[in-house]
């Protein structure tokens, strides 16, 4: 239940409102809107949402109140807010598990409406798996766990005793006795946070790298935490957003953290562009300085000043600060005392003081990873995004975004260097490759020539931000280290994805559908192309498509098609500089003024422009073609692409699974956002085994796991193949290590979910795999 579901709002609401309004924290208790004594709300400020509790029992609790504490050591995990419940019992109306911890944060129980659980007598704390407002209770067991109706209730075993108190009162005064133990009036501790996935709100900045240098120093505000906890992506909230103005004004909820984390950089967009994401990572605050440094409490760590060089270390800073995190916060001390691989590795390579670095302050652990090499922990994970933003004040709106990604921004973008045959260019190489490719081929995806004079003439609208200058202009991106990249500036790129500001703002918009059903359209222009229809979209358990074909669209039927709600448009057929080929024309979609697509597939020849003008037109981002493209490769990517699609891969990890063809890597690219996504992953971030080898001789099999962060399970999370049986864990971002398993626990793997296969580069499915593919497979 959220706050949809609550009465009108009433006179007495509006008090309440007032209240909440008043209190400076992202969290508060208030009591219920309409509803009677001892119920009470949590409302998260910056989500918008409101979780209702419920506490005490009728004919037990005359009267339960609930009191602010002004300290929430309580709970080893981050509040925003902590309250003493004087009652027997609470249940947070929502739908969820409920684990629970004892005084040394060792998971003792899990509650399920299938299976109540019993607290043992001493301190414990109890996680909500799912809830608008993350919430935890802790209580002095004996206590128990149970369902009512769905809903987690938390009950005290708890001596019969007279009860008297104000009746659904919410006392405003700080209680010093947290005694985390009931004395014949039970006292249940209830703690909250606000998940953070939006932004707090807008920072409104003058055009001036000093306006953004301000900006970007409220950025660690979004923290939940300081400690290396926040490498977890549910303790990192999103940054607030960024807009024009005459003066710098902040929202409630945005000021800057003091830390004792600086960043010394000249006042100059492109190292200021380079830093956020560090900025926000250490919640440094950004001031001027000619020579670059990085400052933690007294250490102070010096930077290049060249552009280049500057943007590189910082990336490298970010990576190597963020890896030590994550291997810090598995030690024993820590929240969650996990076996992570990359805590193993880096036991191993350094010998570290982990449970020194966990209790020290932000500035006390940034200063102690930067005494170590960066060379010891860049190869320990791989990152998932780097993007290239050419360095103009139009772009900084994409700051928060790329912060939130914690991707490595390169600015200004390395410069193409040319081959070593005297200047050709990689575009040069490429373009001749697919005219090869697609010389012999008997059906291409362009359409066929027309005369100049015949073509009819679009009227297109005026171009906003980052598109195309040069209808024809491609850029070429140097490589980066990660395994996505994405380019913020003119052209449209090779191998990258093409954001714009307007698509990040739309992720912030987008809700899954209300009937929790996905709609797929899919158009094939030509029926020689038949074949990437079929049985491809819907393979999923518990997840519904409603999936439609249409054929031989003319323009104003393609048209008005696109002005409809889709969440995926997929297209098959031929494109050229006049637009989409339809029945009786071609329909330039950068002439449309709206659009109701979401994502989409234009499996054509060169349709960056068309993917463009849809993601002008209101669409989410999608995948286009480059260049011109045999009707054989097309299909297989095509079929490809939309299977991984349907398993929940965003944009950018479907296209990186499937660039393992001919020239298929180079042949496509992302139009609008790369984390965009058609459905859910069942893993919750998108998964792939590679198969590297078969020993026949004792039936065993060599595997890499390979993980892609989503846009609900961004980087810092942590997965490990529970089919396999394995008990260490990895961060879920890029390849695991090499996993040796017998053939028959693989085919049980193969079969407890859907997810896709890699044999020597070739994409398989599980379900399509038996026992005899596997022995039968020669990977010599």
């Amino acid at each position: 239940m959220t706050a949809r579901d609550s009465p009108s709002p009433t006179a007495s609401d509006a008090a309440v409102d007032a209240e909440a309004d008043a209190d400076p924290t992202a969290v508060q208790l208030v009591p219920a809107r309409g509803r009677g004594p001892g119920s009470f709300e949590l409302v998260d400020a910056i989500e918008e949402v409101r979780l209702p509790v419920a506490t005490g029992d009728p004919g037990v609790d005359s009267g339960p109140t609930a009191t602010r504490l002004a300290t929430t050591d309580r709970f080893r995990a981050p509040v925003d807010g902590c309250w003493a419940v004087e009652a027997t019992s609470v249940t947070p109306l929502c739908t969820a598990d409920v684990y629970v911890r004892d005084d040394e944060n060792t998971l003792v129980a899990t509650a399920t409406a299938e299976a109540p659980a019993r607290i043992p007598p001493g301190p414990h704390v109890l996680e909500l798996s799912t809830a608008p407002v993350k919430t935890y209770v802790a209580v002095d067991g004996p206590a128990r766990v149970s369902y009512e109706d769905r809903y987690p209730r938390v009950s005290l075993d708890v001596p019969e005793r007279d009860v008297g108190s104000a009746v659904g009162a919410v006392a405003t005064d700080a209680v010093a006795a947290d005694r985390g133990r009931h004395d014949g009036t039970g006292r249940i501790l209830l703690g909250a946070r606000s998940r953070r996935t939006s932004p707090a709100g807008t920072v409104t900045v003058p055009e001036s790298p000093t306006g953004l240098a301000r900006a970007i120093s409220t950025f660690g505000s979004a923290l939940a935490t300081t400690s290396p906890e926040r490498s977890f992506p549910t303790l990192r909230g999103h940054p607030p957003l960024i807009e024009r103005g005459e003066t710098f004004e902040t929202p409630r909820f945005v000021e800057r953290a003091d830390t004792g984390v600086t960043l010394g950089l000249p006042f100059e967009y492109d190292a200021l562009f380079s830093a956020t994401p560090l900025a926000f990572y250490l919640a440094a605050t950004v001031e001027e300085s000619a020579d670059p440094y990085l400052r933690a409490g007294e250490y102070r760590h010096d930077l290049p000043r060249d552009p280049d060089a500057l943007a590189a270390e910082l990336g490298e800073l970010l990576r190597h600060c963020f890896t030590l995190d994550c291997a810090t916060r598995a030690c024993a001390v820590g929240l969650y005392d996990v076996n992570l691989h990359v805590h193993d590795v880096l036991t191993e390579r350094l010998d570290p003081p982990w449970t020194e670095w966990y209790e020290a302050d932000l500035a006390g652990r940034t200063a102690a990873y930067l005494e170590v090499p960066t060379e010891a922990t860049l190869d320990c994970l791989e990152w998932p995004h780097t993007t290239d933003v050419v360095p103009a004040a139009e772009n900084d709106s994409a700051l928060p975004f790329l912060a939130a990604d914690l991707s490595v921004v390169r600015s200004p973008p390395p410069r193409t260097a040319p081959t070593s045959d005297g200047g050709v260019t990689e575009l040069d190489d490429f373009v001749r490759a697919s005219r090869e490719a697609v010389r012999g081929a008997t059906l291409t995806r362009s359409a066929g020539s027309e005369p100049p004079a015949t073509r009819t003439r679009q009227t297109y609208r005026g171009p906003t931000q980052n598109l195309l200058d040069d209808s024809e202009s491609i850029v070429t991106p140097e490589p980066a280290d990660s395994i996505a990249q994405a380019w913020i500036g003119p052209g449209f790129p090779m191998r990258a994805a093409k954001p714009t500001v307007e698509t990040y703002r739309r992720r912030l918009d987008r809700t899954p559908a209300e009937d929790l059903t996905i709609s797929v359209t899919v158009v094939c222009n030509d029926e020689a192309m038949i074949d990437e229809l079929g049985d491809t979209y819907g393979f999923r358990d518990h997840v519904t498509f409603d999936i439609r074909e249409e054929r031989d669209l003319d323009c104003d039927e393609l048209r008005d098609l696109l002005a409809e709600e889709h969440d995926f448009f997929h297209y098959v057929g031929h494109v050229d500089e006049r637009g989409m080929e339809c029945s009786d024309g071609f329909l330039d979609l950068r002439s449309l003024e709206t659009t109701g697509v979401d994502a989409f597939l234009l499996n054509a020849c060169t349709s960056y422009q068309q993917g463009m003008g849809l993601v002008e037109a209101g669409a989410l981002g999608g995948v286009v073609s480059l260049t011109d493209l045999p009707n054989s490769l097309a299909t297989r990517v095509g079929r490809d692409l939309a299977r991984l699609f349907d398993a929940g891969f965003p944009l950018y990890a479907a296209l990186d699974v499937v660039g393992t063809g001919p020239f298929a890597e180079s042949a496509y690219s992302i139009a609008g956002d790369p984390m965009v996504q058609l459905c859910q992953c069942s893993t919750g971030v998108g998964f792939l085994l590679e198969i590297i080898n078969i020993d026949l001789s004792d039936e065993s099999v060599s595997l890499i796991p390979r993980w892609y962060p989503t846009g609900r399970h961004k980087l810092g999370g942590m997965a490990r193949p529970t089919m396999l049986g394995l008990s260490c864990q990895w961060i879920a971002s890029g390849s695991g290590s090499e996993i040796t398993t017998s053939v028959d626990s693989l085919l049980d793997c193969l079969a407890s979910d859907r997810f896709p296969i890699q044999i020597e580069k070739e994409l398989l499915w599980n379900w399509d795999i038996t026992r005899e593919d596997l022995l039968s497979t020669d990977l010599t």
